[in-house]
């Protein structure tokens, strides 16, 4: 003891002097048999990898916002966390962690048989929590049977009051795979929105179904009204409802209600796989904190009108992977603060202009994976500080208007999936005068004259996979900074003329046509590439995939821009003799005959003749 003594007295004025140092696993001790305990920093927590979606994470930058944390002041910050696998006699096993654990997850074992019932008592002791992690038994693993008890009973449950205690401190809570349930209508004190009809009869003598009726009938719209819970006493302030108004305020709650009412520190909830059917407003009420909001993987089929009403100031909302059918703007009204919106697969089939509200601040929108087959002109004039917008998915073929995407003024990278458009016309990117990323897939018979001239400032053209046949010489016409055009795996033929040109694309670095049905290219291909004067800007060209016949009309080819990658040099497919063969081996050595040029070489292309021996491919 006498030895021990000198360490405790360090470690104690360490602490005081602003840091904590985990000097012979000092607090480690305390944790039981069945969980782990250590100290970690913030920034290694695994919080990281639900907090932005993958996809997000690794799409081109456009200086969006980082969701990962606003953690500079507490990123180094070492805190106190333990991880525990629960079975039956969980309650005993968390009373004996240390009260002052700081980030816990908890872990559900076996088979999912019995249930297990979390409830506030279960978290009263925890004062000093910050983060909570629950995750259940994922049912979809083959190695687990019985997948049906999930949704009969077994797992985690959830109980309607369990984390009211944590409202003070608790900042990031994930729920997986978590049966949630309801509070007990008579212990709620909050105050209840309800949409209730303008003009509704003020006859006490009516009947029951005639309220109904007059109701449904003679309204010519809604307001919005709050009744209070709170038993006040003056029964003279108390207002009597008709039925069908009093049976929405009950429906309101029925599942679910108030879960999370209370945590008005909370910034970070992912409730993911939990089998959520129907949400209210009433579940987010107060999280005036909360700025990371997910809801993925659950079987909402609609958003009650003003569901999120009650967190002003969320930055981030993933609805994906739920089965939504419709979007209507009063379903995320009052999200005058978000800036990411993940709806990515939905069941959403079309968007018009009457489906979002207005989102000043909105940088990053995603309906990808949705079986989308219209968008109604001016759908995003709304969203005009949108940076990054995807649509489309498989389950239909998108179809553009003129002015379909009018509006987005501040837009960089769109990715539309799926689309069918016989012919890319101009209007159908008009609007977008900021866009430097475009990714189209789907089917597209052909590319007319001027298709992206409204888009001077683009980077990167990709429209790969999208079954193009047939493309304008001037298609590319006023894309003077773009640097990349991707048209590999398509169905294209013949290249025209000029169609690319660093007179015209005078950034224009690399031009991918592998894997088309090409045999030949314009016999100027390579000189329209090269400026009087200036080294060429283009610095690869790729060909391979395509059969190429191999004459001697190959001999203008520059090899130092086909050939740099010899894995996708270009091959010839005809003749049969030299079927398989580089071509420019084959030109050196088929047996072509080809009679050299007698031409002065220009300044900036290097002699082809010695590059050819050092990179013969067969």
């Amino acid at each position: 003891m006498a030895i021990a003594l000198p360490y405790l007295i360090i470690f104690f004025w360490i602490q005081c002097m602003g840091q904590i140092i985990d000097i012979g696993d000092i607090w480690e001790t305390q944790c039981p048999q069945g969980c782990s305990c250590e100290i970690q920093k913030f920034s290694d927590l695994p919080l990281h990898q639900w907090t932005i979606p993958r996809k997000w994470s690794n799409t081109p930058t456009v200086d969006e916002t980082d969701f990962s944390f606003d953690n500079d002041h507490i990123g180094d910050e070492l805190l106190k966390v333990a991880t525990c696998v629960v079975a039956e006699g969980h309650e005993k096993l968390l009373s004996m962690l240390p009260s002052d654990i700081q980030v816990l997850t908890i872990l559900r074992s076996g088979r999912g048989d019995a249930e297990i019932f979390f409830k506030a008592t279960t978290f009263q002791r925890f004062s000093e929590l910050l983060s909570l992690t629950i995750e259940g038994i994922d049912y979809n693993d083959p190695s687990v049977k019985d997948v049906n008890r999930y949704e009969s009973k077994g797992g985690i449950v959830l109980a309607g009051d369990a984390l009211f205690p944590l409202g003070m401190t608790l900042l990031y809570l994930n729920l997986e795979r978590v049966r949630l349930t309801s509070l007990n209508l008579t212990s709620k004190n909050k105050a209840n929105l309800v949409i209730k009809p303008m003009n509704l009869p003020n006859d006490e003598k009516l009947h029951k179904e005639q309220v109904v009726t007059s109701a449904t009938n003679e309204h010519k719209g809604h307001r919005l009204i709050f009744l209070s819970q709170q038993n006040s006493g003056e029964s003279d302030d108390k207002e009597i409802l008709p039925y069908d108004i009093y049976k929405q305020e009950m429906d309101g709650y029925r599942e679910n209600v108030g879960l999370f009412t209370g945590l008005r520190a909370l910034t970070h909830l992912r409730v993911y796989d939990c089998a959520l059917k129907d949400i209210s407003w009433h579940m987010f009420d107060g999280l005036d904190s909360l700025l990371y909001l997910s809801l993925e993987k659950n079987n909402l089929r609609f958003i009650p009108e003003f569901c999120f009403y009650g967190t002003p100031n969320l930055k981030l909302l993933s609805l994906a992977s739920n089965q939504l059918l419709t979007l209507k703007s009063i379903d995320l009204a009052g999200l005058l603060m978000l800036e990411q919106l993940d709806l990515t697969g939905n069941n959403l089939t079309f968007l018009s202009e009457l489906s979002f509200p207005p989102f000043p601040a909105l940088r990053m929108a995603d309906f990808g994976e949705n079986p989308m087959d219209s968008v109604f002109p001016s759908t995003f004039e709304i969203m005009n500080t949108t940076k990054q917008l995807y649509l489309g998915g498989t389950g239909s073929k998108l179809k553009l208007q003129r002015n379909s995407l009018l509006g987005l003024l501040q837009l960089k990278i769109l990715h539309l999936y799926n689309v069918e458009i016989p012919l890319l016309e101009r209007f159908i990117l008009q609007g977008m005068p900021s866009l430097t990323h475009l990714k189209i897939r789907g089917n597209i018979s052909s590319v007319d004259l001027d298709a992206f001239s409204d888009l001077g400032k683009l980077i990167d053209l990709d429209l790969s996979y999208c079954h193009i046949e047939h493309i304008s010489m001037d298609a590319f016409y006023g894309l003077e900074k773009v640097k990349r055009i991707d048209l590999s795996n398509n169905d294209l033929e013949f290249i025209p003329p000029g169609l690319f040109s660093t007179q015209y694309q005078k950034e224009l670095k690399e031009i991918i046509l592998t894997k088309n049905k090409l045999t030949t290219l314009p016999w100027d291909f390579f000189k329209t590439l090269w400026t009087v004067n200036k080294p060429s800007q283009v610095q690869n060209i790729k060909l391979d995939g395509n059969p190429w016949d191999c004459t001697c009309s190959m001999a203008t080819w520059n090899p130092h821009l086909v050939n740099r990658i010899r894995e996708t040099a270009p091959r010839c497919f005809t003749p049969k003799r030299l079927q398989n063969w580089g071509v420019f081996h084959a030109l050196r050595k088929g047996g072509l005959q080809c009679k050299r040029s007698k031409r002065r070489r220009m300044h900036g292309i290097p002699k082809v003749l010695n590059y050819e021996d050092n990179n013969a491919i067969s």
